[in-house]
């Protein structure tokens, strides 16, 4: 085992310093699962780090963190306080993870959940334990960021297994729990799970909140002057929006699950799940409607698009109706004859002839203009402009 670690630093159970943990991106389609092995087959990647350990002991009167070095000691130190969390960062040694699910009980097939990192939020109840597998998301280089989240629930116990160090999500609920902020101290294991995954839903709340301004400022854009950039960042966001509603929906529906299962803790602890049933609902609508949002996007986008082409149409077809009859003008006293005969042009011969030419195709310019003008063709918007309607009731 390593020497223990100042705290904020893990303390792995084997060795592993080399190793760094590889942050994907939310893929587009689901992950297909481990193919062809039996089942609770663990397989870890060799590029995470090693599992470390932060055991939190607390209740009502007591509070104690601390960094484990053993295995042993997690073992030991469960049940000398109402409420034990052990926080497992890294899932690069399967050996490490064998050896804690085999010392607490945990199935083999729940490891191998917490283990493949690719799949959606589920929801597992076993004889003694509870799995709960919450993906989380953040915002990254204008990137979104999903980063799996599991948790075995049990009397008296949360084990949490998480890829990186430095989860926002966690941070805020150990900070709770050091202010003894909330109902988290004061209640059990089973609370514990509900508030990390409450905090997980609000931190969707955030990226939405982002992908909502940036559907705004587009809009505008493309109102104003549409370019073809903007096309590729709106099928940018519409990916985005399908990757949020591929992870928030079976968030919504593992917490209803919650909500039916019989071994979930006191019946203090429903009107909170209902609550984050909420959070998780409302959060669906807004990616739905964000998606909305973004298709609507596109069509104005290539509505504006083709209304540009059309004003581009429109102004050199009155550009080519004006200079028709101005070079009909020219190329007919353009022509060269004997000014002898009497069938041909007396302008020719005219002291005025070229002045008059002129003057034939400046009134013949401004006598277009200003039919087209009376026809409302020179304006952008042909159409009258009408006071906006009024909605009863304002």
């Amino acid at each position: 085992m390593a020497s223990p670690r100042p705290h904020g630093e893990p303390a792995a159970l084997q060795t592993s310093d080399s190793a760094s943990v590889r942050r994907r991106r939310a893929g587009h389609r689901q992950p297909a699962p481990q193919l062809h092995t039996p089942p609770g087959t663990l397989v870890a990647d060799t590029q995470q780090a090693a599992p470390s350990i932060q055991v939190i002991r607390y209740g009502p009167a007591a509070f104690e963190e601390h960094a484990a070095t053993d295995l042993a000691e997690v073992v030991a130190a469960r049940g000398r306080d109402p409420v034990i969390w052990v926080s497992v960062t890294g899932l690069g040694d399967v050996d490490a993870l064998r050896s804690l699910a085999a010392s607490f009980g945990i199935h083999p097939l729940a490891m191998e959940d917490i283990l493949d990192t690719t799949q959606p939020a589920k929801l597992e109840s076993y004889e003694d334990w509870v799995l709960l597998v919450v993906p989380r998301i953040q915002s990254d280089a204008d990137r979104l960021q999903s980063e799996q989240l599991s948790m075995v629930v049990g009397p008296g116990i949360v084990m949490t297994f998480e890829e990186a160090p430095g989860s926002p999500t966690l941070d805020r609920i150990r900070d709770r729990l050091r202010r003894r902020q909330g109902r988290v101290r004061d209640s059990g294991a089973f609370f514990l799970a509900y508030a990390i995954v409450d905090s997980v839903i609000d931190g969707y709340f955030p990226v939405l909140s982002e992908l909502g301004e940036e559907l705004d400022h587009l809009e505008e854009e493309v109102i104003a002057s549409p370019r073809a950039a903007q096309v590729a960042r709106i099928r940018s966001i519409r990916r985005e929006l399908l990757l949020l509603r591929r992870l928030v929906g079976p968030i919504r529906d593992l917490v209803s699950a919650a909500l039916g299962l019989e071994n979930l803790g006191s019946p203090q602890l429903r009107p909170y799940l209902r609550d984050a049933l909420d959070h998780a609902t409302r959060l669906l609508d807004l990616v739905e409607m964000d998606r909305l949002m973004a298709s609507e996007l596109m069509e104005l986008h290539l509505a504006a698009t083709s209304n540009r082409l059309g004003e581009i149409n429109r102004f050199l077809t009155i550009i080519a109706t004006i200079f028709i009859p101005l070079g009909t003008i020219a190329g007919v006293y353009g022509m060269n004859f004997d000014r002898d005969s009497p069938f041909n042009m007396p302008e020719l011969g005219w002291r005025y002839g070229y002045p008059f030419a002129l003057a034939l195709m400046g009134l013949l310019t401004i006598g277009f203009l200003a039919y087209f003008w009376r026809k409302g063709w020179l304006s952008s918007d042909p159409s009258p402009e009408r006071p906006p309607r009024r909605l009863r009731g304002r």
